[in-house]
């Protein structure tokens, strides 16, 4: 089962009616099925119905993304900037090609 922690600080920008949806984004050539992830919040009644969850009933992925993160301890922060919410993760900036090219996300 997936390991994603979401920070205090995360916790705490979510407001009553929001999750944290992690999307995946086709950037792929000819036949590949290369892509990336990208996190932000999102009201529960404009998840997608496919959406799976992640873990805690706060996470929510697309299928594509799901199954990469699946097995992945991930951990959610947030950083305000200004009057928005960003929001983070600690996977590396390439990790959805990581994941695409069977190559390991943490470690070697």
């Amino acid at each position: 089962m997936s390991q994603i922690v979401l920070t205090t600080a995360a916790r705490e920008a979510l407001r009553a009616d929001e999750v944290v949806f992690f999307d995946w984004h086709v950037t792929g050539l000819c036949c590949a099925d290369a892509g990336e992830f990208s996190v932000r919040p999102l009201r529960r009644s404009r998840l997608p119905r496919r959406a799976r969850r992640l873990g805690t009933d706060l996470v929510y992925a697309h299928p594509t993304a799901w199954v990469h993160l699946a097995e992945l301890p991930v951990m959610i922060d947030c950083r305000p900037l200004g009057r928005w919410r960003r929001f983070t993760t600690d996977l590396p900036p390439d990790a959805g090609l990581r994941c695409c090219l069977g190559r390991p996300i943490y470690g070697r």
